[in-house]
C-alpha cells in the first residue's frame, strides 16, 4: 500500500510534532493499517482507547516543548490538547487522506487506531464518546519487524503496514531506518498461510524398492535380509504355485470379513456356483461336515490369476488406481485323493481360463450349475496355463485370447482361476503362524481344493509410489485388525509389476518408508475414505474402515526403530491406534515427571502432541487430531496423580469409533454434573500457528478446542469475560441514549462483516435488549467460582446455542475464548463441545484392566 499523501493546507498534529523540537525525541512515525473489519465495534473501541492515550502523550510532549522553546509559541498553541470535535475533524482528514479503506491514529505505545474511508463518507467517525467494544489484547505484544505482515500472539496476523513520512520545509523527513512496532490485530486471520510443504509427495517413487530383486539377492548371499516367509513366497511365485487377486479399494473390509466366522453362525463354507441347484431337489453344496468343521475360518470361491514365473509380463485385474493392492494365495502341492493337481482341480470344479478370456461366471452359469455360452469349452487345466505362461516369457509368437500374436506383446492380459480360498489360517513352511499347528498337504491337514487354500500368505502392491506403499501398510493393519497380530506377524509385502516382476518390500525398506513418512513425505489420508469421514459428513461404515487401517506403532520393530517424535508425526498424519498413541504419550509424560523430579526442564508430552497436530493439519485429518487432543487431555491429567511404578492401562475403547463420534457430536452440556469435574484442563498447547494455516472446519474445531482449554487453564478467559462485560454495557449505555449510534453501529458492522461467515443478516435485529441479555449471561460466566470446570463451558454453550444472527456477541465470544474471526457459531459450538468432551472423559470411560479391547465409544 503506497504511503498516504496529505494536503499541505491542512496539516495534522503529527506533522507538527515530527520535528521533535529541542527534546530530540520525535513522535514515532504513524503506521497505516488496512483491515477488512475496520468498521467492527471491537476495533473501533480499540481506536477509542488508544486515541485517549495519544492525546495524553501529545499533551505531555507539547508541555515539555513549550517550556524549552518559547520562540515556537505559535506552533505550540496549535498542538495543545484538542476537543472532541477538533479531534474528530483531524480524524476525518486522516481517513480521507489515507489509502483507500484505511485510516490512522498513532499512540504512545506504537499501536495504531483503525478506521475507514467508507465510514467517514457516511458521516460516522469513531470518537471518544461513541465507540465501545473491547481492547485488542494481541496488540499489546507487538514487536518490531521489517516484514509487512507479522503473526500476533493470538494466532492472527498484523495487516499490511505502510510508514508515512513528510518532507516539508522546516520539518525533518523520517528515514527508512526508523522502525516501529506494527499493529497486531487480535482474533483476525486475513490470509491463510499453509505450513511449508515437505520434500516428497504421494506420487513420488520409492527407488530402493525397485532395486530389491530377491532372485539376484539370493545369488549374492542375502544382502536384503529376506525372512523365511518372504523367501517361501518368492519361490512359490517363481514356480507358479501361487495365485494372486487384486481387490478394489472399497472392498477390502468386506473381502477380509468373508473369512471371519460369525459368532452366531460359526464357520461357513460357501456353496460353489456349480452346486447351488440340481434339478428340483433341495439346495446342496459345500456344507459343514465332520471333515471341515474344525477349520477356523470361512471358505468361499473367488477369481484369481496364475501369473508367469516371478509375476513378469502379465498384468493383474483392474486399474492400479482402483485396485492398487492385492493378496497372494498358495496352491496345494500334494493331493492324497487325486493323481495330480489337474485331476484335483477338475474334481472340485476349480475352473481356469486362459489369458485374455473373459469368463464372467456370474452371468454364464445356469440354474443347474452348468457353464454356458462356451465357457466350459474354453476351460484349460492349470498345467495348460503354465505352458502358456512359459510361452509368454520365452517365445516370440504365442496365442492370447484364442488368437496368434506375431512378435508378442509387452504386457499380457490376466488369466483366471476360480478357486476356493479360506478354511485354514495363514500357513508358512507347513505350520499355522498363529497357532503353531501342523498343516501338511500330504497328510490332508493342509491346503486342499475341496475345503480351501487358506488365508493370504502375502500382500502385494502394483506401484512403487508412496501412495501405494502407505496403502499396503494400511491394508496390513486391516488384516491385523480382523485376524489378529499373531496372524499378521511377519506377513510378507511384495511389489509385483509386469515389467520387473517381484520385488520384496522388506522390513528394512518398510522402516525407511516410515522414516520418510515422518520427515519428508507430505501426509495424506486414504483417498477412498477422506470424503466420507469429514467432520460434517461422516459415514459409520467408512469410519469403521478408517479405524481398521490405523497403524500400530507398538510393533516391536517400530518401537525400536522410530523416535517418539517420528511416531507422533505418523500418528497425526497417517493415523495410529489408540493403544499405541496412548502408550507413546504416557512414556513422554513419564519422561517429563522424571525431568521434573531431577529439576530438569522439558515438555516432551506437549511437544509430541504439537508435532502430531501439525501433521494432522498437513493431512487435513480431523479424526487423528481429535484423537491426539483427547488422549493428551486424559494422559496429562495423570501428572498430578502419578505414582512411581504406575503403568498405563489398556484402552477398552477407541477415540475413533462411530459411537464415540455420534455421542460427542450430540453432547448435552446441560446434563453435566459435578461428578464429571474430575480434572483440570491440560497444560496449554501452542496452536496459534496451526490455526493460521488451515480453513478446515474439522481442524478449526479441534484447534479451537485446544485454544479454549488453554484460555481456561491460563486464566485469560476470566479476564476477557470481565472486559467483554464492560464493553457491552458501555455499548448498551450509548445505544440507549442515541438511536443514531445504534443505526451507525449496525451499518458499520454489516459493511465490515459482509463477506465473513459471522456476518449478520440484512434484517438482523440490532436492538439493545439482545445485548442486555447477552451481558447478563456473561455475568453468569464471571460468577463461576472455578473457570477450569465444565460449568464455564456449559454457560458458554448455552449462550452460543441461542445465537441466530450474532455480530458483536459472537465477536466477543471469539475474543473471550481466544478464537479468530473464522469461527462461526457452528465452529465455536464444536470447539466448546470437544473441549467439554476432553474434560468430562474419565479414566473409567476409556481404560480398564482387561487387555481385551471392546467396541469403541469415544470417537470423534
Amino acid at each position: 500500500m503506497p504511503p498516504a499523501q496529505h494536503d499541505e493546507e491542512f496539516p495534522t498534529n503529527i506533522q507538527y510534532h515530527e520535528a521533535g523540537g529541542s527534546a530530540g525525541k520525535p513522535i514515532p512515525q504513524a503506521v497505516l493499517v488496512y483491515h477488512e473489519s475496520a468498521h467492527s465495534i471491537v476495533f473501533r473501541d480499540h481506536l477509542r482507547r488508544q486515541l485517549g492515550a495519544c492525546r495524553r502523550q501529545t499533551y505531555d510532549l507539547v508541555s515539555s516543548i513549550h517550556s524549552v522553546q518559547n520562540n515556537e509559541s505559535n506552533n505550540l498553541r496549535s498542538s495543545v490538547p484538542i476537543s472532541n470535535n477538533e479531534q474528530s475533524s483531524a480524524m476525518m482528514y486522516n481517513l480521507r487522506s489515507s489509502a483507500p479503506g484505511t485510516s490512522i491514529h498513532d499512540s504512545s505505545d506504537g499501536i495504531i487506531g483503525i478506521g475507514s474511508t467508507e465510514s467517514s463518507e457516511r458521516g460516522y467517525i469513531p470518537s471518544d464518546s461513541s465507540d465501545v467494544g473491547y481492547e485488542s489484547a494481541g496488540s499489546r505484544d507487538s514487536h518490531a519487524t521489517p516484514d509487512r505482515s507479522t503473526r500476533s500472539s493470538g494466532g492472527g496476523e498484523t495487516t499490511p503496514t505502510t510508514h508515512r513520512s513528510r518532507s516539508n520545509s522546516g520539518h525533518p523527513r523520517m528515514g527508512k531506518e526508523h522502525h516501529h512496532r506494527p499493529v497486531s490485530v487480535a482474533n483476525f486471520q486475513p490470509v491463510i498461510e499453509p505450513l511449508q510443504r515437505l520434500e516428497l509427495n504421494a506420487d513420488d517413487v520409492f527407488q530402493p524398492l525397485l532395486d530389491a530383486d530377491p532372485i539376484l539377492d539370493l545369488k549374492k548371499g542375502g544382502e536384503l535380509g529376506l525372512s523365511e516367509a518372504e523367501i517361501e513366497v518368492v519361490q512359490l511365485l517363481r514356480d507358479e504355485q501361487a495365485v494372486v487377486k487384486t481387490v478394489r479399494n472399497a472392498d477390502w473390509t468386506a473381502f477380509f470379513k468373508k473369512f471371519d466366522p460369525l459368532k452366531d453362525k460359526g464357520v461357513i463354507h460357501e456353496h460353489h456356483p456349480s452346486h447351488v441347484h440340481k434339478g428340483n431337489g433341495p439346495e446342496i453344496g459345500h456344507k459343514v461336515t465332520e471333515d471341515n468343521a474344525h477349520y477356523p475360518f470361512n471358505s468361499f470361491v473367488t477369481s484369481c490369476s496364475l501369473l508367469p514365473s516371478l509375476g513378469k509380463k502379465m498384468r493383474c485385474f483392474g486399474s492400479t488406481n482402483e485396485y492398487p493392492v492385492g493378496v497372494v494365495f498358495a496352491l496345494p502341492v500334494a493331493f492324497p485323493k487325486d493323481e495330480s493337481q489337474d485331476a484335483a482341480a477338475k474334481r472340485t470344479n476349480t475352473w481356469s481360463w486362459p489369458s485374455g478370456y473373459s469368463a464372467k461366471t456370474e452371468f454364464n452359469i445356469d440354474r443347474n450349475g452348468h457353464l454356458i455360452n462356451g465357457r466350459e469349452e474354453a476351460l484349460v487345466p492349470l498345467s495348460g496355463l503354465r505352458k502358456m505362461n512359459h510361452s509368454y516369457l520365452h517365445d516370440t509368437d504365442y496365442i492370447v485370447g484364442g488368437r496368434m500374436v506375431k512378435g508378442g506383446l509387452n504386457t499380457i492380459p490376466y488369466n483366471e482361476v476360480y478357486v476356493r480360498v479360506g478354511a485354514l489360517g495363514r500357513v508358512s513352511k507347513g505350520v499355522d503362524v498363529a497357532t503353531g499347528e501342523e498343516c501338511n498337504d500330504e497328510k490332508g491337514t493342509g491346503r486342499t481344493f475341496d475345503n480351501g487354500i487358506g488365508l493370504p500368505i502375502a500382500l502385494f502392491v502394483r506401484e512403487a509410489d508412496f501412495k501405494s506403499l502407505v496403502g499396503i501398510l494400511r491394508t496390513r493393519s486391516r488384516f491385523s485388525h480382523i485376524f489378529g497380530r499373531p496372524m499378521t506377524h511377519g506377513l510378507p509385502l511384495l511389489y509385483i509389476t509386469p515389467e520387473t516382476g517381484v520385488r520384496v518390500f522388506t522390513e528394512e525398506l518398510q522402516n525407511q518408508v516410515l522414516k520418510k513418512m515422518a520427515w519428508n513425505l507430505n501426509p495424506f489420508q486414504n483417498p477412498h475414505l477422506a470424503h466420507r469421514t469429514s467432520v460434517d459428513n461422516t459415514s459409520e461404515p467408512y469410519l469403521k474402515e478408517k479405524l481398521e487401517e490405523l497403524l500400530d506403532l507398538d510393533d516391536d520393530n517400530l518401537r525400536q526403530f522410530l523416535t517418539p517424535e517420528e511416531k507422533a508425526r505418523i500418528a497425526g498424519g497417517f493415523g495410529a491406534t489408540d493403544e499405541s498413541v496412548a502408550h507413546l504419550l504416557n512414556q513422554a509424560l513419564e519422561r517429563d515427571i522424571h525431568n521434573q523430579d531431577s529439576e530438569k526442564s522439558g515438555h516432551s508430552l506437549q511437544d509430541l502432541v504439537n508435532e502430531g497436530l501439525a501433521f494432522a493439519l498437513r493431512s487435513s485429518d480431523y479424526h487423528t487430531s481429535r484423537q491426539l487432543l483427547i488422549l493428551y487431555t486424559l494422559i496429562s491429567s495423570k501428572r498430578h496423580s502419578h505414582k512411581k511404578g504406575d503403568s498405563f492401562q489398556m484402552l477398552k475403547g477407541s477415540t475413533m469409533s462411530a459411537d464415540s463420534f455420534n455421542n460427542s457430536a450430540s453432547l448435552e452440556l446441560s446434563d453435566i454434573t459435578e461428578e464429571h469435574l474430575k480434572k483440570p484442563p491440560p497444560p496449554p498447547l501452542d496452536t496459534d500457528r496451526l490455526r493460521s494455516a488451515t480453513n478446515s472446519d474439522g481442524l478449526l474445531a479441534v484447534l479451537g478446542a485446544a485454544q479454549v482449554l488453554k484460555a481456561i487453564r491460563d486464566g485469560s478467559a476470566k479476564r476477557r469475560v470481565k472486559e467483554a462485560i464492560e464493553s457491552i454495557e458501555e455499548w448498551i449505555e450509548n445505544g440507549e441514549n442515541s438511536v443514531a449510534f445504534r443505526v451507525a453501529s449496525w451499518r458499520d458492522q454489516r459493511a465490515a462483516q459482509g463477506d465473513l461467515k459471522i456476518a449478520m443478516e440484512n434484517d438482523s435485529n440490532f436492538m439493545a435488549f439482545i445485548r442486555k441479555k447477552f451481558a447478563k449471561h456473561l455475568r453468569d460466566v464471571a460468577e463461576v467460582s472455578e473457570l477450569d470446570s465444565l460449568q464455564f463451558l456449559r454457560i458458554i454453550h448455552n449462550i452460543i446455542s441461542q445465537m441466530h444472527s450474532p455480530c458483536l456477541r459472537l465477536e466477543l465470544l471469539q475474543y473471550i475464548l481466544g478464537l479468530d474471526n473464522r469461527y462461526s457459531v457452528a465452529h465455536v459450538k464444536r470447539s466448546i463441545e470437544l473441549a467439554a468432551t476432553c474434560l468430562s472423559i474419565s479414566e473409567s470411560d476409556v481404560f480398564h484392566d482387561d487387555e481385551t479391547t471392546a467396541e469403541g465409544k469415544l470417537l470423534a
